[in-house]
């Protein structure tokens, strides 16, 4: 038995700590806020990737639709099911096809049927296709890992902010802190990557009562999506270019004094930092409704990626040591966060 520190209470982090403990080691979980998946993993679009959402990469299409089953298996209950989920190929703009983008599906073995919804995607501006790809809840998720912690036996520690010592307090060390990953890193005296670091808002809207709840994306290239938040009956919007306010290419994010104060603490009402008119603008022409969103808020977070990827959008989760004794995990697909916690395990 190894005693093991988990640095960052996300999904990664806390999947991480509930496996090694189900294998007998003795688990310490660190997390600096005080709630556990409180920043990307709670702020995001909520959707569990299979795949369709990377046409430019097969490798990553690939590992979203391998991770689900295991996805599932762990965290059924928090999982949505019976939502249609479409996807949308831009007639113009898009970086493919829609011949290109049915063929990627099929050499992937991604199920599709061609649909025409002129009510939820208008038909002049993109062609498509309805998927089984399924969605989840993220306060039923955050409820199920904190009761998953608990039946496992990991110590969780709340409201702490780790240093460089703590991994000479114990036997091994799992760094899962996603954009604070250099930080603590670099505080060990180990190795840091570069990263391209977006701080990203998220807006959250009310649609009209006649909208049956759906979850749209619109690809592939600076389009829109939409997608139910949870049950709370309000709608998360994306952009690829709106919702990035901020980026930076560097060892830590470059973030502008006005949006600290959003990061990462829900819904902000009211935000004086917002681009919820362009995301309307640029994303009314593809699905009608959004003409009719109401914003009632925003959420903010730092996301980070690989960069240079643009060609491919490429999004790898990779495990891997990072020094003697330490074990870095970086991903941004929630979907594939049970692959990662058991690979990181097998390390231990």
């Amino acid at each position: 038995m190894k005693r093991v520190a988990v640095v960052g209470g996300g999904i990664f982090g806390a999947s991480a700590a509930i496996y090694a403990a189900r294998r007998g080691h003795d688990v310490h979980l660190f997390e600096q806020r005080q709630e556990l998946l409180q920043a990307a993993s709670g702020i995001n679009q909520y959707r569990l990737h299979r795949g369709y959402h990377y046409p430019r990469s097969a490798d990553t299409a690939r590992s979203c639709r391998e991770a689900e089953r295991s996805f599932l298996d762990e965290y059924a209950d928090a999982v949505i099911t019976g939502t249609p989920h479409l996807y949308g190929i831009a007639k113009l703009g898009s970086k493919v096809s829609y011949a290109d983008y049915l063929t990627f599906c099929t050499a992937n073995r991604l199920e599709y049927r061609s649909v025409k919804l002129p009510h939820l995607i208008d038909p002049a501006a993109a062609d498509a296709i309805e998927v089984p790809e399924t969605s989840f809840n993220p306060v039923i998720l955050r409820e199920l890992v904190t009761k998953k912690l608990y039946e496992a036996g990991v110590s969780v520690h709340l409201g702490v902010r780790c240093r460089g010592q703590v991994h000479k307090d114990f036997d091994r060390t799992i760094i899962a802190a996603y954009a604070s990953m250099n930080s603590l890193l670099a505080d060990m005296g180990l190795a840091t990557e570069k990263y391209q670091f977006e701080v990203c808002e998220k807006p959250i809207v009310t649609l009209p009562k006649s909208f049956v709840s759906t979850d749209i994306v619109i690809i592939d290239g600076p389009f829109v999506n939409i997608g139910p938040m949870g049950g709370s009956g309000k709608y998360v919007l994306g952009h690829v270019v709106h919702a990035i306010h901020s980026s930076n290419v560097g060892y830590e994010p470059d973030i502008p004094k006005k949006f600290e104060p959003y990061l990462n603490r829900g819904m902000v009402e009211h935000p004086a930092q917002t681009n919820f008119h362009k995301f309307i603008e640029a994303g009314e022409r593809f699905i009608p409704v959004l003409r009719y969103a109401e914003h009632v808020g925003s959420m903010y977070t730092v996301r980070a990626v690989l960069p240079d990827r643009d060609n491919t959008d490429e999004r790898p989760t990779i495990v891997g040591s990072a020094g003697k004794n330490v074990i870095k995990i970086f991903s941004g697909k929630i979907g594939n966060c049970v692959e990662a916690a058991r690979a990181a395990t097998a390390l231990i």
